[in-house]
């Protein structure tokens, strides 16, 4: 009898620990019908919270009813080759994965939707929740938490689940490591302004909707290069060209692929202002030149990528 309970014992720990590991695992994991759980390209669903998110205490941003568009921002997109899927209508959402920081070179850049990027903020860039979005987001190395609101899209490094402001970051104490393992909870708040799936009260404070919006939208606010598309291209020699990595309205996303294609091609990227739109380019390049560094970055993961010529 002592044997068969002894047993029992190792087995209940055995489940609680294969429950434990499941948990956190969750990412990438079949969703069924060809779906897959979790941040990221192609055909992807948010992973189902079990039980009310914990707020008490917590600071940041404090959670508000906010409407939702369902086109610009809040449609779904292709970048660098791969398709994403934007969870509208998402009411349930848990993930744990690498979330890493943004902050100098960004700041007062345009972002996703529209508002200006206060690094020093409590906000989040996220690649397929509505924006914007409310999350409690908790550092698993030391326990810190903090809630964000997502107004931005990224992060497109890797696997990563996140990518919080500097302010946000701090927080939860990972400016000094760069990354950190996380655990991400969507926080739903109805109409009315009670909480859908959250209980306790936080004790952040309200940053929406953002004071910036309205200057975002008016057309020459933030720069993210100091010529603009014609400027560049009226001064291009003949037979030079420039390889086009991407054209987007977000500020920090244009800026977020520069820094990334500066690291993988030996050649000038810039970021031209044509209207609304960012063009990141690379160059100016002759012509065979432009050929071998379109062949190189395509096999970097820049599929879409094409040579304009002037």
């Amino acid at each position: 009898m002592k044997k068969l309970v002894f047993l029992l014992g190792i087995i209940s720990i055995a489940a609680l620990t294969l429950t434990g590991c499941s948990s956190s695992s969750t990412h990438g994991a079949s969703a069924g019908g060809g779906y897959t759980y979790g941040t990221g390209p192609n055909k992807t669903r948010p992973y189902p919270q079990s039980a009310p998110v914990s707020l008490s205490g917590i600071g940041g941003a404090k959670p508000v009813y906010e409407n939702q568009r369902t086109g610009g921002c809040n449609k779904d997109y292709h970048l660098l080759g791969k398709d994403y899927m934007i969870w509208n209508g998402t009411d349930s959402y848990i993930e744990e994965g690498t979330a890493s920081w943004y902050g100098p070179g960004f700041n007062g850049k345009k972002t996703s939707n529209g508002e200006i990027y206060n690094q020093k903020g409590f906000t989040a860039a996220h690649k397929n929740l509505p924006l914007p979005s409310y999350l409690k987001v908790t550092n698993l190395r030391n326990g810190k938490s903090v809630i964000v609101r997502v107004n931005d899209r990224g992060p497109f490094v890797g696997t990563r689940i996140i990518d919080l402001s500097e302010g946000s970051a701090r927080a939860i104490d990972m400016i000094g490591t760069g990354t950190s393992k996380v655990r991400i909870e969507l926080i739903k708040v109805n109409r009315n302004g009670t909480y859908a799936n959250a209980v306790g009260m936080p004790s952040g404070y309200n940053i929406a909707p953002s004071s910036n919006y309205a200057k975002a939208t008016t057309p020459a606010v933030t720069k993210v290069n100091n010529s603009n598309a014609s400027t560049i291209f009226r001064a291009s020699h003949k037979g030079e060209s420039y390889i086009q990595l991407v054209a987007c309205n977000s500020d920090t996303l244009a800026m977020k692929v520069k820094n990334d294609a500066s690291g993988k091609t030996q050649y000038p990227v810039i970021i031209a202002k044509d209207g609304y739109v960012n063009r990141v380019l690379v160059g100016p390049l002759s012509e065979n030149v432009a050929r071998s560094a379109l062949n190189t970055l395509k096999n970097k993961g820049y599929t879409d990528c094409f040579v304009k010529r002037f």
